[in-house]
């Protein structure tokens, strides 16, 4: 049964895929999309390793003792719709989405430590840890790229400056 759920969340993830990566915002997008996955992959790699959690059934087990399907790509897709839909939103805003979007994840997860094998709580770890996680690491992004942003409006202002200085030495 385990394996039929992760290759089903593998197959909505690749499905979810092509809508998380649009023209307009591509760079940025994959920006996110590879961070998020570098983000998440750390962390769980940390965890497994101080055994706070571990993932008895996973794919690829030879390779990797996290959950593939999870940190390198469905909450990396998630946080790139995060941070498409928070693009115009003030601090407290974001950060209401931020936990908007950790819940169904966090219950998910719960709902899979408790009945599956797909991922196992040990010692002190639990629910609230999880949520707290995922809200922080979406926001830890999130400030990341809206830092990428201001560089590249002032590299663009910079240029434009630029620009209009020559033309005006013409």
């Amino acid at each position: 049964m385990e394996k039929k759920i992760l290759k089903t969340l593998l197959f909505i993830g690749l499905l979810l895929f092509p809508f998380a990566f649009k023209r307009e915002n591509l760079k940025e997008s994959l920006l996110i999309f590879f961070l998020k996955g570098y983000l998440s992959s750390f962390i769980a790699t940390v965890l497994v390793k101080n055994k706070n959690i571990s993932y008895p059934i996973r794919l690829m087990p030879k390779y990797f003792s996290i959950s593939v399907v999870f940190d390198y790509l469905l909450f990396p897709i998630l946080c790139v719709f995060f941070n498409h839909t928070s693009l115009n939103s003030r601090p407290h805003r974001i950060v209401f989405q931020a936990f908007l979007y950790s819940m169904p994840m966090t219950i998910l997860e719960v709902l899979f430590e408790k009945y599956t094998d797909l991922i196992k709580y040990k010692h002190h770890w639990n629910w609230l840890i999880t949520f707290s996680t995922l809200s922080t690491t979406l926001l830890v992004v999130r400030v990341f790229i809206s830092f990428m942003r201001k560089l590249s409006l002032e590299g663009e202002q910079n240029k434009s400056q630029d620009n209009t200085v020559n033309l005006k030495e013409m």
